[in-house]
């Protein structure tokens, strides 16, 4: 009988998709760890453990005499034996007093050293890994820049230290028609008027211009296709000194035409002040008031 091929669910900066065939996670198991929530990992780690220990508890339990003041055939003491021996405790309680007790529990201590040190490893990794740090607005605009057209994503940091060599990338799926009838969807570059910030502290609106015939315009006007936007940024965490990634994906519904953002930055008595609760906001054009570019 034919296994079914496997489904893996991919989520793209909030838009999901569906890969088939994907290999076994067991084929990955480092990527696989790090991919499950906490709670997962918590519960995997302490199942592991509770298995180590009952597998060398029973083997103690099966060899009576072979460690100290435990009752013979007893699971449980062989168990919490073992739970000493391989968290190194050592109470004093039980001990080994034959060879063949000492030389199992020579096997469980290089046990507890592999799995303590994987252990160890794992959780600095899954405390050390880049995190999102950026916060995008739910919606894109089209609205005006320097009397043009433009396709505008606002985007703030979320962290009290700012983002260092920040970069910007947008996209969008382009459905490509060749000669001979065929069609296929790329994601095609779409050029900012800048992309790079060299200090990302508050919020940054990122800006394409729209010529007249741009076909950005004439795929959110053809709503018999997809459309999908996307925006991708990068940078140094000046705290952390590490990498701080973030991505945001917009379909057609999420794109209000003739609109502007909602100024988020004020100045109160000298301070620069940011309402993230603002990010979201935009006006009809005709009401808007133009604030396009912040550091």
């Amino acid at each position: 009988m034919t296994r079914p091929a496997r489904r893996q669910i991919i989520q793209m900066g909030g838009f999901p998709a569906v890969k088939t065939g994907a290999p076994s996670p067991y084929a990955d198991l480092y990527y696989w760890v790090m991919e499950m929530s906490w709670p997962w990992f918590i519960a995997l780690v302490s199942a592991s453990f509770v298995a180590i220990n009952l597998v060398f508890g029973t083997l103690y339990a099966l060899l009576p005499g072979a460690i100290g003041t435990m009752e013979p055939g007893s699971v449980i003491d062989g168990f919490f034996f073992s739970v000493d021996t391989l968290g190194t405790v050592g109470y004093g309680v039980m001990a080994p007093v034959t060879r063949l007790g000492h030389a199992i529990a020579a096997v469980e201590i290089l046990t507890g050293l592999f799995f303590s040190a994987t252990i160890t490893g794992l959780i600095f990794a899954r405390f050390a890994r880049p995190r999102e740090s950026l916060l995008f607005s739910d919606v894109a605009v089209i609205g005006r820049y320097q009397g043009k057209r433009a396709l505008m994503v606002r985007v703030a940091s979320k962290r009290s230290r700012p983002l260092a060599d920040v970069t910007a990338q947008m996209s969008w799926l382009e459905l490509v028609h060749v000669g001979d009838g065929r069609t296929f969807r790329r994601l095609s570059e779409l050029p900012l008027v800048r992309n790079q910030n060299p200090m990302l502290g508050l919020a940054w609106t990122l800006v394409h211009i729209l010529d007249d015939d741009s076909p950005v315009l004439a795929a959110l006007a053809d709503d018999r296709d997809r459309f999908m936007l996307t925006l991708s940024l990068s940078g140094i965490d000046t705290l952390l000194a590490s990498q701080s990634l973030g991505g945001k994906r917009y379909a057609r519904e999420t794109v209000r035409v003739d609109h502007e953002f909602v100024d988020v930055i004020s100045d109160e008595n000298g301070t620069t002040h940011l309402d993230l609760r603002l990010l979201h906001e935009t006006l009809p054009i005709a009401d808007a008031v133009l604030t396009i570019d912040a550091a």
